[in-house]
């Protein structure tokens, strides 16, 4: 079983522990890759460390997500941890647990349960569009009605290649945030209309979590664009 890890390098300088205990997984487990997804220059230790690329920041990190799984032509049967840099690691135990969950049918795994979103796809929400208008036209049919679906956050989610080749992929909006006043709710409507699209092709008992607790697990703390609270 091979095991790919995308994280989303931005915050990667306040986290050096992280970085460190992630190149002591790939260095330990033959099975492990680690690529970093750049969204500035590396540093010397993950330049020399890890294999990475630079892209230019739109979307955020599901776009940046998007990216490194089109780059990487992964082969479908490939575990897949998409990370923020911005987390602590505990323990990586959570990779036998979300292998456990995988083996009994669960699809996409957060970290901490994370708050449904209520989704109306003919709502207005970006830039005079519509949720579903901001979706590829080739799955706008899955969002019809309004519901109440799962989410994931982006700090954290496990998945193998082919539910992510069966959805079709993460939906985000190919734009620079930089250009945004509000990072958070560009974020929020990314997130929503991912867990539409895999609440709705999956179902919601496909979707889990690894602890009931927003943000944080046994395994993992999840912080907030770097900030350590």
């Amino acid at each position: 079983m091979k095991i790919q890890f995308i994280i989303v390098g931005w915050h990667f300088e306040k986290f050096p522990d992280t970085v460190k205990k992630l190149y002591e997984l790939k260095e330990k487990v033959e099975e492990v890759e680690v690529f970093w997804i750049m969204h500035k220059p590396p540093n010397e230790f993950i330049k020399n460390n890890f294999e990475y690329k630079v892209f230019e920041n739109l979307g955020l990190e599901r776009g940046a997500y998007q990216r490194a799984i089109d780059y990487l032509k992964l082969d479908e049967e490939t575990v897949l941890f998409l990370m923020h840099d911005d987390l602590e690691i505990k323990s990586f135990e959570f990779i036998n647990d979300c292998t456990e969950l995988l083996n009994v049918g669960v699809a996409f795994i957060g970290n901490g349960r994370n708050y449904p979103a209520n989704l109306n796809p003919f709502e207005k929400v970006w830039k005079g569009k519509t949720f579903k208008e901001l979706v590829n036209p080739e799955y706008q049919y899955v969002f019809n009605e309004q519901k109440v679906v799962k989410t994931i956050r982006g700090s954290f989610m496990c998945t193998i290649v082919k539910y992510m080749t069966m959805a079709g992929g993460y939906e985000f909006i190919d734009e620079n945030p930089e250009d945004l006043k509000h990072i958070g709710g560009f974020g929020n409507v990314q997130q929503s209309l991912f867990g539409y699209k895999i609440h709705s092709m999956f179902g919601p008992e496909r979707i889990g979590y690894l602890s009931n607790t927003y943000m944080d697990s046994e395994y993992i703390q999840e912080y907030a664009r770097g900030i350590k609270e």
